[in-house]
């Protein structure tokens, strides 16, 4: 599975490998997401999902827990840039 990550207006896409969390891959890669946790306890690593589906998904929901979200899809699309409100 692919992931594009969008972290601090940069574009990074890694490969994932499979029952990883989001947080897990974007580490194993060398990428510096914010996090603290790393239970889905404080909500630090929470991003937005583009494209692509999550363990995590909820109804109405755009947001995860990257630290607790696998990817379900083959391809995956996390944004922790919120951008404006």
């Amino acid at each position: 599975m692919k992931i594009k990550f969008i972290l601090n207006k940069e574009e990074y896409e890694v490969e994932g490998e499979e029952g990883r969390s989001i947080l897990d891959i974007a580490l194993i890669n060398k990428l510096s997401p914010p996090y603290s946790c790393m239970d889905g306890h404080c909500g630090t690593c929470e991003a937005k999902v583009l494209q692509g589906q999550t363990s995590e998904d909820k109804e109405g929901s755009q947001t995860v827990r990257t630290c607790q979200a696998i990817p379900s899809s083959e391809y995956v699309v996390i944004a922790y840039d919120k951008g404006p409100n």
